[in-house]
């Protein structure tokens, strides 16, 4: 019987993936900073719709939209933040 081997079935990897991930290796801090900044930019956003509406220039649904991108995003900020304290406290209460 032959033998089977699954690793020669397997496409390769693109070349822009493994170029990206030599090029551009990012940390968590990037990370994080990159989700901060887009989360204030999404407020900057909602910000001007607001003012907007009260201008008259944008609609009531726009407004809501821009509002909740804002929070959904930051309560997945604060969710990712909780969890990583977690781990962190975790791990200094290990025992080696």
């Amino acid at each position: 019987m032959t033998e089977l081997r699954i690793h020669e079935t397997l496409p390769p990897p693109p070349e822009s993936a493994l170029q990206k991930k030599a090029s551009s290796p990012q940390g968590f801090g990037s990370l994080l900073e990159g989700a901060v900044g887009k989360i204030h930019r999404l407020e900057t956003e909602a910000n001007r719709s607001v003012a907007a509406l009260l201008e008259g220039k944008a609609d009531v649904a726009e407004v809501m939209v821009a509002s909740q991108k804002v929070d959904l995003s930051m309560r997945l900020l604060l969710t990712v933040r909780n969890k990583v304290i977690e781990a962190y406290k975790e791990i200094m209460h290990m025992q080696f």
